[in-house]
C-alpha cells in the first residue's frame, strides 16, 4: 500500500510538471516538407502559415499545445493549428531529475544565432513564466545554450533560472 502512495505521489509531481509546460520545438515530417497551419483545427480552416521540415537541426515552430488529432504551434508571430500526424517534436528536457532551466519571466525570449556575425540577437520565439526549457543545456558567457545537430538556441542568464 505504501508503494503504491509513493507511485501516485511521483505520477502527480510529474504530471504538475509537464503541465507547467515543456518548451518544444516542432517541424513537419510530412512528405512534401511542411504542414499547414490553420486558424483552426479543422481541414477546411483557412492556412495562416506553414511548418517547415528540419533547417540546420532544427525546427520553425514552437509546440503551444494539443487537441485530439491536432496541434496548436506558433511559427514566427503567427499561431494556429496543425495536423498532429505530420508534425515531429523535439526538446531539451528529459525529465530524469536533473537541474531544469525555467523562464524566469513572462515572454522570456529564446534567440537563433546569426550565420553572418555570431550573435544571438534573433529572436526565436517566446516563451511563459515558470515554462520548463531544458535540463540539457550548457553555459556559454551571457547565455544558456540549447545545443542542436548545426544550429543552437541561446537564452540570457538574466531571462531563466535554473531550478533543482
Amino acid at each position: 500500500m505504501k508503494r503504491f502512495f509513493c507511485f501516485l505521489a511521483v505520477l502527480m509531481m510529474g504530471s504538475a510538471m509537464w503541465a507547467q509546460g515543456v518548451f518544444t520545438v516542432v517541424y513537419a515530417t510530412s512528405d512534401d516538407g511542411f504542414v499547414n497551419v490553420r486558424k483552426q483545427p479543422s481541414m477546411k480552416a483557412p492556412v495562416v502559415s506553414k511548418l517547415w521540415m528540419f533547417s540546420h537541426g532544427l525546427g520553425n515552430g514552437v509546440l503551444r499545445g494539443k487537441s485530439g488529432k491536432w496541434c496548436k504551434v506558433s511559427v514566427g508571430k503567427d499561431t494556429g493549428w496543425a495536423y498532429a500526424k505530420y508534425v515531429g517534436e523535439m526538446n531539451w528536457y528529459e525529465g530524469n531529475g536533473k537541474p531544469r532551466l525555467v523562464a524566469a519571466k513572462e515572454n522570456t525570449p529564446i534567440y537563433a544565432e546569426s550565420m553572418e556575425d555570431g550573435s544571438h540577437d534573433i529572436l526565436f520565439a517566446t516563451v511563459g513564466k515558470g515554462t520548463i526549457i531544458a535540463d540539457k543545456f550548457q553555459e556559454d558567457g551571457a547565455y544558456y545554450v540549447l545545443m542542436t545537430a548545426h544550429d543552437n538556441l541561446f537564452i540570457k542568464k538574466t531571462d531563466a533560472k535554473i531550478v533543482p
